[in-house]
């Protein structure tokens, strides 16, 4: 089959259906996938929650026995003798005193996994006591400058010299300058929160963060993106919990915290999106290798039902070309038992009809046909519709929707009576009110520049049975060559009165394009033969009224008063129509 440029042949038409027809279907898929993706992540964000929350209980809950622990040796008798009166003990009562503090700090040390070391500083004895040993000396300075750090917080939680400790001292008053009577100092395990962070989460880094200092205790297992983490924690100091996520040198994590309002530190659980996604970035991938190989069989589907179509095509369209250059012995014949072999037959029986009518019926329905189409082609002015639908188009681009439904009811009465199947002739009254449908789609177009005054039909004119389109073609002469280049103060009047049984319709425009050449020439086209002719527009009125009603009906054409084309119509009247 030979294919002309720009044309839409089959095949396109039927790769572009199966594509119209299978890409909602994935448009649907790449929807779900994206829903499905953004409720894991939710999802996995709530697990991570809950597993902060979970853990971040448990170490208050052990941070507080401690700390409940701690508070009862703040009350020791032993602890409180050593700290106010052990110059008047004797060696032996304050060596007593010392082993049993000792042993009592063996049992806090051994009540929870979470310390690493325990000691009291009594600067009286200018000691510092541990589980099983004491130590000589007490740094005062430093016990000041530690007093006046705890001092300066809420939480019981201390960060110094890069240890993690919850400790106090008496007494506790923030007025007392004098130098602490005793210290229990205590070292959390940073190395057992980590084991637990690290037991809690797979494959994430968990961060311990305090809110003053900005310390946190991390397992960097992920690389360096606590900067990112940090900023987050900072906007969201004042929440107690949140999830996010956020991007770092490119990767994704997913951010899951929680703070604690007691020790007034947040646990952080972050984990690179692509390690948590990892399965399911799989099954997408697979998605559009599928989708990829759906268009791959579509395309070669396509073309195979092409080829298919495509050779009998070809014979037929090799036919009726042969048909159309006046070979009418042409025959088809199809070997495949399908739709092609009815269309072929029906082409045989089709020409064999052809070959035996062709002087009668044939060439008479060509004719017909090309009457018809030339009919059609006069009737509907492509600049009229365009102006048309430009204006409708203002009009809704203004938002004034009054003019707008008037305008479309205009153009709907107007085209319905174009347009519609009708018979040859109807009645005066008809044809006016079409007339004014034009006239009215006209004026909304033209505005103030041309003002158009139509005199109402007597009614009983309006009963008079005419050739149709007898008023629109004279009314759109007048606006094309008359009126449409005037910048203002455009007129057409259209009148009418009866004289010797005739009515006569009258139309005059002011228009300043009519040369005496130009007049001339047109009134020379009404005394012409038309026959050979192509008659269009107002000739085609004249002669159409002519065929209808004999050689008194017809038009005339003079300049108007008004300066312009001017027009006469007559029209027969019966004595039945003048009563």
């Amino acid at each position: 089959m030979r294919l002309q440029k720009n044309r839409f042949t089959i095949y396109p038409k039927l790769l572009l259906g199966f594509l119209i027809a299978i890409l909602p279907v994935y448009m649907l898929g790449i929807f779900l996938n994206h829903q499905v993706a953004n409720s894991l992540r939710e999802q996995i964000l709530q697990s991570m929650q809950s597993n902060v929350k979970f853990y971040l209980s448990s170490l208050e809950n052990e941070i507080s026995k401690i700390d409940k622990f701690k508070r009862s040796l703040v009350v020791d008798e032993d602890l409180m003798t050593l700290g106010t009166i052990a110059p008047a003990l004797s060696d032996n009562e304050l060596r007593e005193s010392i082993l049993r503090l000792e042993r009592k700090l063996t049992l806090l040390k051994d009540s929870s996994s979470y310390i690493a070391e325990v000691s009291f500083h009594i600067p009286l004895i200018n000691k510092k006591i541990k589980p099983g040993t004491y130590e000589d000396g007490v740094p005062l300075d430093s016990l000041n400058q530690f007093r006046t750090k705890m001092q300066q917080q809420l939480s019981p939680l201390l960060w110094w010299d890069n240890k993690l400790l919850l400790s106090s001292y008496y007494p506790e008053s923030a007025f007392s300058n004098r130098v602490p009577v005793f210290l229990i100092e205590i070292e959390i395990d940073q190395n057992m929160i980590l084991k637990d962070l690290r037991n809690m989460v797979d494959q994430g880094e968990a961060i311990i963060f305090f809110n003053k200092d900005n310390k946190y205790i991390s397992n960097n297992r992920l690389g360096d993106v606590s900067d990112e983490i940090h900023s987050l924690l900072t906007q969201k100091n004042s929440s107690s919990n949140d999830r996010a996520i956020i991007e770092n040198k490119g990767k994704r994590y997913l951010v899951s915290l929680q703070r604690s309002p007691i020790y007034d530190f947040t646990l952080a659980i972050y984990t690179p999106e692509s390690v948590i996604m990892r399965d399911f970035d799989k099954f997408n991938i697979l998605f559009w290798v599928l989708f990829v190989l759906s268009i791959l069989v579509i395309v070669m589907f396509s073309y195979w039902i092409f080829k298919t179509i495509r050779n009998p095509l070809r014979n037929m369209l090799i036919a009726f070309r042969k048909v159309e250059q006046g070979d009418l012995s042409i025959r088809i014949s199809q070997v495949s038992n399908d739709e092609f072999l009815d269309l072929s037959d029906q082409f045989n029986k089709m020409v064999n009809q052809l070959q035996s009518l062709i002087q009668e019926v044939y060439e008479q329905q060509i004719r017909t046909q090309q009457s018809e189409l030339k009919q059609l082609q006069s009737q509907i002015n492509p600049h009229f519709l365009y102006n048309s639908f430009f204006i409708l188009h203002q009009l809704i681009e203004f938002e004034d929707m009054d003019n707008a439904r008037k305008f479309v009811g205009y153009l709907g009465d107007y085209f319905q009576f174009i347009t519609r199947d009708a018979k040859s002739e109807l009645r005066l009254s008809q044809e006016v009110k079409h007339s004014e449908a034009y006239v009215n789609i006209q004026s909304m177009r033209f505005g103030d520049r041309i003002r158009v005054n139509f005199e109402p039909i007597p009614e009983q004119y309006g009963l008079v049975h005419v050739p149709r389109l007898i008023l629109q073609p004279i009314i759109e002469n007048a606006f094309e060559y008359g009126l449409e280049t005037k910048p203002s103060e455009g007129v057409l009047h259209i009148t009418n009165f009866v004289r010797d049984h005739l009515l006569y319709i009258r139309f005059e425009d002011n228009g300043t394009l009519l040369t005496e050449e130009k007049l001339e020439h047109l009134s020379d086209m009404f005394g012409m033969n038309s026959v050979g002719l192509e008659i269009t527009g107002i000739l085609n009125v004249h002669r159409r009224l002519q065929i209808k009603f004999g050689r008194s009906a017809g038009l005339d054409v003079y300049r108007s008063d008004l300066g312009g084309l001017g027009v006469l119509m007559k029209i027969p009247l019966m004595e039945e129509d003048e009563t």
